[in-house]
């Protein structure tokens, strides 16, 4: 049944520290939800091949722990694709939590789903043993990642397996509208990935994507899938979508000042101070790229 299980002294445990309390704001939770539904996609086809790993080796999948599930958009999915497993969903905002739980309350998976309040950065073998367990865009906030994924192998049964979603590229957003700027949305994407490249070693994550193979070989753990996977979607003219869409654009104008060409900007931004509130639905034409890289590993012969 679902249902939050305090720490073994009766208190929550603590957040994902590295954030502060942002993370277990309600707000925050519900834009994270956003963000998960956009890239539905990307998720769905990372436990495809995860499913298939299972079937070419026999395996039926028990038990499902999603370290860092956030507002639960992934829990629902590992639910729906593992139908013979329970899941339990972990992570260090109560906030999160709680729009996991209602998520699954929703689609009719509470009584197969149970969260647990618990950091990364914690002792997690009161999580108990698993067929899969899954991280999504959760690993980076680990103070140290091999450790981490050290504990999260102790948790895998031999045949078992760890999948790590992190992010590939920084989510871009065009428009069919070229802004009277013919090729602007082409350029602004060309200057963001510019931009991409000279933070970082300065982002949580996307500094260490292309070093995760070799942290997993340092966790004990083998590395069968590694690959990239990109998806575009049309935006839904929801009030949720079109204010992640702001936020996204406005975003775009603060990054990109000192490598866009003037021109293209001073579009960009009268375009964004020009937009009507997000309530209103009016994101025509908006389309939405997203991109992960897929990691799949399971444990080296001891």
């Amino acid at each position: 049944m679902l249902g939050h299980r305090p720490d073994r002294h009766g208190e929550p445990s603590s957040r994902l520290h590295s954030h502060g309390d942002t993370f277990d704001s309600t707000r925050f939770a519900a834009l994270l939800e956003v963000e998960g539904e956009l890239s539905l996609g990307l998720v769905e086809e990372a436990i495809t091949v995860c499913a298939g790993l299972f079937d070419d080796a026999g395996v039926q999948v028990r038990r499902v722990i999603d370290l860092g599930c956030g507002p639960g958009v992934g829990t629902a999915l590992l639910t729906q694709a593992f139908r013979s497993a329970s899941v339990l969903a972990v992570d260090g905002s109560r906030a999160m939590l709680e729009r996991a739980e209602a998520r699954a309350t929703r689609l009719g998976h509470a009584g197969r789903v149970e969260s647990r309040q618990l950091d990364l950065n914690e002792d997690l073998a009161s999580l108990g043993r698993c067929d899969l367990a899954w991280t999504a865009m959760a690993i980076h906030h680990a103070d140290d990642e091999v450790a981490t994924l050290q504990r999260i192998r102790s948790l895998l049964d031999s045949r078992g397996l760890v999948c790590v979603l992190e992010r590939a590229d920084p989510t871009f957003i065009r428009f069919a509208d070229d802004l009277g700027h013919p090729g602007i949305w082409n350029r602004l994407e060309a200057a963001r990935g510019e931009w991409f490249e000279s933070v970082r070693d300065r982002m949580p994550g996307a500094m260490n994507a292309e070093a995760y193979p070799s942290m997993l070989a340092a966790a004990g753990l083998h590395l069968v899938v590694d690959r990239t996977l990109v998806g575009t979607l049309e935006a839904p003219p929801d009030a949720a979508t079109n204010q992640f869409i702001a936020g996204q654009l406005e975003r775009t104008v603060r990054d990109l000042a000192s490598v866009a060409t003037e021109t293209d900007l001073h579009a960009l931004r009268t375009f964004v101070q020009r937009m009507p509130p997000s309530t209103e639905g009016r994101w025509h034409g908006a389309s939405i790229t997203s991109s992960r890289k897929l990691l799949i590993a399971r444990p080296t012969a001891d």
